[in-house]
């Protein structure tokens, strides 16, 4: 079934439209209000708050995105089973439709721990994400000139192809189990103008190239990435990996021209739960364009931390650090909270952006993980940490960093 290329580019001019005119975060704030208001009949149908259609949104309950996984059966407006929306899901990603009813597909997410997430998404919100994602990644000029996309992912599915039918574009997924070897001729050979990929891929392909890539966009998701590996990738692809922001929940924020994240507040709400010891914030996500599945009050456990200046792009969308990992990774001490960014920037400087490694704190100390050669110097960097923090734990050497699977967590606590 062909995405309608009519509603993905008004869904596209209306997001050009939104950007142009939301100014202030007076505008973004009063537009957030409408669309909550829209949202009420939504809620009346959806089983799990039907009582609380109508009422402020801080009456609604703070969900974990666990328990509305768990919940899908009163947490969709079309009465749909779990079990039958996870087989059209496990359908769409070995060569079938997705779809669980007529135009409602389904799929999941990529899982960055434990079971991946379930989604449904109807064609009017397929058109809405589509148009969206493109007037915020791409140039104004994209949907009218010919652009080669590749995208690798652990898996695809209908939100992705349906990116074709809004230009004259050729689209190439390459799954993560794809050898890198292959996935990497495979790239190659195609020449995207596009590239979204998670930073484990890019650093793959920047080890293997032998030139400078001719991108015209690089963007990166799904795990963390340091500005010190950000900048090699840069150096080596010829082009700056810029980050995108997307979960299960939704697309929640994108880079703007000078590479800065910024949280989607024209169509989202995203309250901010802080993070004791730390500047980082929780986001509490409501989605006010979903429809069949709604995301509303969802805490996710992001680390984000807001940017101390403007950014210069002069947009009222609040800007944010690249997402640096996950709440249980922060290592924590009495009187101390290391966060992934710190740990991230010094072992990377100690040991150079373009190897790979792991520390994983515990309550007894931190273990890291590294290439023999460049192990000491990694230690010796979480070392220089600790004590600038007051920490007073040993640390020890682990073996050679082992693959993450679906996504790279490179520092990471243990309660074991």
């Amino acid at each position: 079934m062909q995405a309608d290329r009519s509603a993905l580019l008004k869904a596209w001019a209306g997001a050009r439209w939104t950007a142009a005119t939301l100014r202030t975060p007076a505008r973004v704030a009063t537009r957030q209000a409408r669309l909550w208001r829209e949202m009420a009949p939504i809620v009346a149908r959806t089983p799990a708050i039907h009582a609380l259609a109508g009422r402020p949104l801080e009456d609604f309950p703070v969900m974990r995105p666990d328990a509305l996984r768990e919940g899908f059966d009163g947490w969709n407006t079309l009465g749909l089973a779990r079990a039958e929306a996870e087989a059209a899901a496990q359908a769409g990603e070995t060569g079938g439709s997705g779809e669980v009813r007529p135009g409602i597909v389904a799929g999941f997410s990529s899982g960055s721990s434990g079971r991946p997430g379930l989604f449904v998404t109807s064609p009017a919100e397929r058109a809405g994400w589509v148009g969206h994602i493109l007037a915020r990644l791409l140039p104004p000029d994209a949907l009218f000139r010919p652009t080669r996309i590749a995208l690798c992912l652990r898996a695809d599915n209908r939100l992705y192809g349906d990116v074709g039918a809004a230009g004259p574009f050729r689209f190439l997924f390459v799954g993560l189990a794809v050898p890198a070897a292959e996935r990497f001729a495979q790239l190659r050979a195609f020449a995207p103008d596009v590239l979204i990929a998670p930073p484990q891929a890019l650093a793959d392909l920047a080890r293997r190239t032998d030139g400078p890539w001719r991108l015209r966009r690089l963007f990166y998701g799904a795990e963390p990435m340091g500005e010190a590996e950000r900048s090699w990738i840069d150096a080596t692809l010829g082009a700056r990996p810029d980050p995108i922001y997307q979960a299960t929940e939704g697309f929640l924020g994108a880079a703007c021209r000078f590479g800065t994240l910024h949280l989607n507040e024209d169509v989202l709400i995203v309250e901010r739960e802080p993070v004791p010891g730390t500047s980082r914030f929780l986001p509490v996500v409501t989605d006010l364009r979903r429809t069949t599945q709604p995301m509303i009050r969802v805490r996710l456990p992001d680390l984000l931390e807001p940017l101390s200046a403007p950014c210069p792009c002069g947009s009222p969308l609040t800007a944010v650090h690249p997402v640096e990992g996950r709440f249980e990774d922060l290592w924590r001490w009495p009187g101390a909270v290391v966060c992934p960014r710190e740990v991230e920037t010094a072992v990377s400087a100690a040991v150079g952006p373009e190897q790979e490694w792991r520390a994983v704190g515990s309550a007894g100390g931190v273990a890291v993980e590294a290439d023999p050669d460049r192990r000491d110097a990694a230690m010796t960097a979480v070392e220089a940490l600790l004590a600038a923090r007051g920490v007073d734990r040993p640390v020890r050497a682990g073996g050679r960093p082992a693959a993450d699977g679906v996504k790279r967590r490179r520092v990471r606590w243990s309660d074991g």
